[in-house]
């Protein structure tokens, strides 16, 4: 499709970027299918008209108005659309996602472009990169050591390309907190108080933020770094502790932030950090809380002098389906200061799929919240945790954040629409994804990918929690659900392909503990060798996934944090041979008895079987609590 941009020369690089994804090409005007006129105007919002082969659009707020504008544009003539107009204006000055490099996963720089390409054709300009470690500071060879730290060349071509799209990429680090992968090391002592936080008050620490501080503006445009400076729970505790002596943590957390925010500004940046810690501080002592924002905590009178100005807090939540809850919290951080953040998420976290409607359920409540306070400023989070999920799924919830904004509400049909002329692709098939993770049946409570997967065949640890359900019919409906799903969509099929595996090997192993238990107390010869023989079946189903899940790693991310995926994996296939081995021995005579089958099986949480949580702790645990209650 040959389109001519009239008034577009400083959009023409970023068309020129966006240009394969839409399956246009722009051309002199003689040669045109259709001309498009642009134009500036005041405010945040779009407007686009089409009348034959002429079109037009006008923008204010950015690039990436434009963009989502011309995406709307494309959209219409792919449809046949002859003659059509359409006007949006914009909630928020800055709507976009903070996306996780920490937890294993790092994305290449090819996956982080594909990203903002999409997410500036549903009209968002802000992309955050959450590292932890990962990236390089001189001075420190052990700061992201084989952790697939960013380098500063491949920053600045991300940073370049974001410039082009109208999208601002903003440096996200931590400076105190969410350091355990640094910390680690023997080299870092110098650094540590405990295991995730470092030692506040030591030359040391201050010259390594320093160093930090260097790089990222060497390589970052945006004046603006989020310092992180959440969930320092245990601070004083350790190394402080031992060389200091007892001080109360609100004391060594402010004078550290007031210390940091000085250096941040030193070197020309404007802050943001998360704001939990100022609620977490607040909480009445021996009282018990739901999370740090619980709504019964109150901020004492005085915290705003303990903020160091100029410092843009960020309320982060993800886990209320209550507006009152958001707008409650919202009105609190006026007394932190001005223009607060509102970060909600996209839950990618959970598992191998995302909860598209735990996100919608936690979102739109959390939007509305925001529209009426009129915050200005919101973030869809990604996290990644387990590293189970290919986060470039999470485009699709992202469309919600976009879509939202543009409209001032939540209108399904609009976000398909959203998706499919940003994405060219079918929403429903994104969403449909996650019936892998509700085998239970019931979305409010957690996805079970990830139990079910990790779930150790001989020790059962999860399989009281799901004695009852038809797993094997239930992955089996779902597997001829989304046998088709994805396919053609290009960047996205290995992501689809895992997800197919995934859902193929749970018809098999979800309750394979569960039918051994069952048929070694029945002591059923027959149904024993029947789950000998499915142990090969399950090993192949197994490598199948490892086989495309590493496809799909390496085609997304650096290559480094695969290799916990092959021990996870290889353990797995390894425990099969060892169940089959146990089996055959068993049905030959040659022990008496399988130690593991004779053990009673509990819940995984410790709750009662009438709990109406029933299957909610399967968010909270990771491999290590499937896989074994031993030390790993």
């Amino acid at each position: 499709m040959k389109l001519y941009f009239d008034h577009a020369q400083e959009l023409m690089e970023g068309i020129l970027v966006l240009s394969e994804d839409l399956g246009i090409t722009p051309v002199q005007k003689e040669a045109a299918e259709i001309c498009v006129d642009v134009q500036k105007m005041e405010g945040r919002g779009l407007r686009v008209t089409l009348k034959g082969k002429e079109a037009a659009i006008i923008y204010g707020g950015g690039k990436a108005r434009f963009f989502r504008a011309l995406a709307i544009l494309v959209g219409w003539l792919k449809d046949g659309v002859k003659e059509q107009s359409i006007a949006e204006n914009a909630l928020f000055e800055t709507n976009g996602a903070m996306v996780d490099m920490s937890r294993n996963a790092v994305m290449n720089v090819r996956t982080v472009k594909f990203m903002m390409r999409k997410m500036a054709l549903m009209g968002m300009n802000t992309y955050m990169l959450y590292t932890e470690d990962t990236y390089e500071v001189e001075n420190c060879p052990y700061f992201g050591h084989m952790r697939g730290r960013y380098t500063k060349g491949e920053i600045r071509e991300m940073d370049a390309y974001a410039q082009a799209l109208g999208i601002e990429l903003v440096p996200c680090v931590q400076m105190l907190g969410h350091m355990p992968q640094f910390l680690k090391w023997r080299a870092s002592l110098p650094y540590k108080d405990t295991a995730s936080v470092l030692l506040v008050g030591a030359e040391e620490t201050y010259r390594l933020i320093d160093d930090m501080l260097k790089f990222i503006s060497e390589c970052f445009t945006s004046r603006r770094l989020h310092m992180g400076m959440d969930e320092t729970h245990d601070l004083g505790t350790g190394r402080w502790l031992d060389q200091n002596g007892y001080r109360p943590r609100r004391e060594l957390y402010f004078e550290h932030l007031a210390k940091v925010v000085e250096m941040v500004k030193g070197y020309g940046f404007t802050p943001m950090m998360w704001s939990d810690m100022f609620f977490r501080m607040s909480a009445e002592p021996g009282k018990s809380y739901d999370g740090g924002y619980d709504v019964r905590i109150n901020l004492p009178g005085d915290i705003r002098k303990y903020v160091p100005d100029g410092v843009q807090q960020v309320f982060w939540d993800y886990y209320h389906p209550e507006e009152e809850f958001y707008a409650v919290n919202l009105e609190k951080h006026d007394q932190l200061g001005d223009h607060t953040i509102f970060a909600g998420g996209v839950w990618c976290w959970s598992g191998h799929t995302p909860l598209y409607s735990r996100s919608i359920r936690h979102t739109v409540p959390a939007l509305e919240a925001c529209r009426k306070k009129g915050t200005k400023e919101v973030l869809a989070t990604v996290w990644h945790n387990g590293s189970e999920a290919c986060l470039i799924m999470s485009l699709a919830g992202l469309a919600m954040y976009a879509d939202y904004d543009y409209h001032g509400c939540y209108d399904e049909d609009s976000v398909r629409r959203c998706f499919r002329f940003s994405c060219n692709l079918n929403y429903d098939d994104f969403i449909g994804m996650e019936e892998i993770e509700y085998p239970h049946g019931n979305r409010y409570f957690s996805g079970c990918s990830r139990a079910l997967l990790y779930n150790d065949p001989l020790l059962g640890l999860v399989d009281k929690q799901i004695e009852g359900l038809d797993t094997q019919q239930y992955f089996r409906s779902v597997s001829e659900k989304i046998a088709h799903a994805g396919w053609g969509s290009g960047e996205f099929e290995p992501a689809f392909d895992v997800l197919r595996k995934l859902c193929s090997l749970l018809e098999n192993k979800a309750d394979f503990g569960i039918r051994l238990k069952k048929a070694y107390d029945e002591k059923d010869a027959m149904a024993l060798s029947a789950l000998a023989l499915e142990c090969d079946v399950i090993q192949n189903k197994l490598d199948q996934l490892r086989k495309s899940h590493r496809a799909a790693w390496m085609r997304y991310h650096k290559p480094f944090g695969w290799e916990v995926h092959d021990i996870r994996y290889g353990g797995l296939m390894m425990r099969f041979d060892t169940v089959k081995e146990m089996i055959l021995q068993y049905l030959a005579g040659r022990i008496d008895t399988i130690a593991e089958l004779e053990q009673e099986r509990l819940r995984l949480d410790g709750r009662g079987d009438s709990d109406e949580h029933f299957y909610n702790d399967f968010l909270w645990n990771k491999y290590q609590g499937y896989a074994t209650p031993g030390s790993l």
